[in-house]
């Protein structure tokens, strides 16, 4: 029986693989108008859903006057920059004041979650490891993350545990190629070129996907067994920003932190052997399975040099889903990358995606004709670079990348990237999908104007300075 408009809606929410019957086909063949329909009445939803209801969105709406969401660019003067969820005192994080964070964090989610953080007593956390593992372990459906901080601060993304599972159960329509909700189990495993665990944005996406993925644990392969620091990922970030800014000199680090670098030091130089033991998995247990391998280009590249060095060429089943996605900032990849992954791994196509830490629900996977179809969990706004008005929603327009991610369920899903893109919003892609996508280069507005990337708000520049005002008011 055909679904009505308000059952596709809440599904597009809450279960995007079931409203196409999980089916991938289904998934890559909805019609634009469609899409459009369904994504407009569920960012209606949203809105009405969290309008009163997120403290920092509540400050801002009023701010702006905007009590209604008629038509996608209502919504672009609510969009939150990126800075917003690093925007927290830096020195709290030296003095290890979690209990001011949590405040902080408090008002960028729904009451229920804010209240929860509320309560849990974060006051003995001696860093950022401690302070992840105490939520995880008091708050199991919030799954929060950071970012990798190469401005030398951390962003904090106060994510649901659901989300992550919403983008990885899409993902399973790709990597399992499914045909429907009865689609067999392929008796998949995951090499990992990475930690096992960690809570930087994409292992924690990583964790969710082996979960949705794999038939059990034993079927995720990293290549480091142990956890990933955040604090010593914090400390090298920082060490960075003061490298660059010639302040190394002033820089102070307490003591627990850096035995937790020498703990880690310990860690780079037992990788050798972690690494040849990865590398002898994979040679025997993992010849000629099929896998599933994400991770940014220079991880894979990588793993894929190491491996042919090793005489190790064409080692998975040919029908493995190996997806890439970004990478490392600033640096270009070799031309010859993606030939050297696809021989080692021996897959046939090598995929790759737009996404990124901030937008969950948003990876757009790149086609035949090598454009980016947007996922439809995740509104597409492109921005004019000085202004951050929308620009119009027809024909091939180049500005500023900005996304609603409609799967964000705890917070407010408007985001503001770096990025600039070229979007067609009209001309169908040759490739048969019916989604709008991005054509030609992404490139960060930070590297096109020697590193300096101020993004202008769309909503009044008093509105914005009151609402990140609002956020740092951590008394009472």
């Amino acid at each position: 029986m055909k679904k009505t408009t308000e059952e596709q809606v809440e599904l597009l929410l809450s279960d995007p693989a079931a409203l196409v019957g999980h089916s991938l086909q289904d998934w890559k063949q909805m019609p634009a108008e469609q899409i459009d329909e369904l994504q407009l009445a569920g960012l209606k939803r949203r809105f009405g859903e969290m309008r009163e209801r997120i403290a920092v969105l509540k400050k801002l709406a009023d701010a702006e006057g905007i009590e209604h969401i008629e038509q996608l660019d209502d919504v672009v003067p609510l969009l939150f920059e990126h800075t917003l969820f690093k925007s927290y005192p830096p020195s709290l994080l030296e003095k290890n004041n979690f209990t001011a964070i949590n405040k902080w964090l408090g008002k960028l989610v729904i009451p229920a979650l804010a209240e929860k953080i509320a309560a849990v007593d974060v006051s003995a956390c001696k860093g950022l490891d401690d302070w992840f593992e105490t939520m995880d372990a008091q708050i199991p459906e919030l799954c929060l993350s950071h970012t990798s901080g190469t401005s030398g601060t951390l962003s904090f993304l106060p994510c649901s545990a659901r989300e992550f599972e919403k983008a990885s159960e899409v993902r399973k329509l790709y990597a399992w190629n499914m045909t429907g909700p009865d689609t067999p189990n392929p008796d998949l495993h995951t090499a990992y070129p990475y930690y096992r665990k960690g809570y930087l944005s994409h292992l924690r996406g990583m964790g969710s996907l082996a979960r949705v993925l794999l038939p059990d644990p034993s079927h995720f392969h990293p290549a480091y067994p142990s956890t990933l620091s955040s604090d010593v990922l914090r400390l090298g970030a920082r060490l960075r920003a003061a490298h660059n800014n010639g302040t190394l000199d002033r820089l102070v680090v307490a003591p627990e932190l850096l035995a937790k670098k020498k703990a880690f030091d310990q860690q780079q130089a037992e990788m050798p052997q972690h690494l040849a033991a990865f590398f002898d998995d994979i040679a025997s247990r993992l010849r000629g399975k099929r896998v599933y391998i994400g991770g940014t280009w220079n991880l894979l590249h990588n793993m894929a040099k190491a491996g042919l060095e090793r005489g190790l060429e064409s080692v998975f089943d040919p029908d493995s889903y190996i997806i890439t996605t970004g990478g490392a900032k600033g640096v270009v990849p070799p031309q010859n990358w993606r030939e050297e992954v696809m021989r080692f791994t021996g897959v046939k196509m090598l995929h790759e995606s737009y996404a990124m830490s901030e937008v969950v629900s948003g990876s757009h996977l790149k086609c035949e004709q090598g454009n980016y179809h947007f996922s439809h969990t995740a509104i597409p706004f492109l921005l004019d670079p000085e202004t951050s008005k929308p620009l119009p929603r027809q024909g091939r327009q180049t500005g500023r990348a900005a996304f609603f991610d409609l799967g964000a369920d705890i917070h407010w899903g408007g985001f503001i990237t770096g990025d600039e893109v070229t979007i067609e919003w009209d001309q169908p892609c040759s490739c048969g999908r019916h989604s709008r996508y991005v054509v030609g280069a992404i490139q960060r507005y930070s590297e096109k104007n020697g590193g300096d990337d101020k993004i202008t708000c769309a909503a009044s520049e008093q509105s914005h300075r009151e609402a990140m005002d609002f956020l740092n008011t951590l008394e009472g």
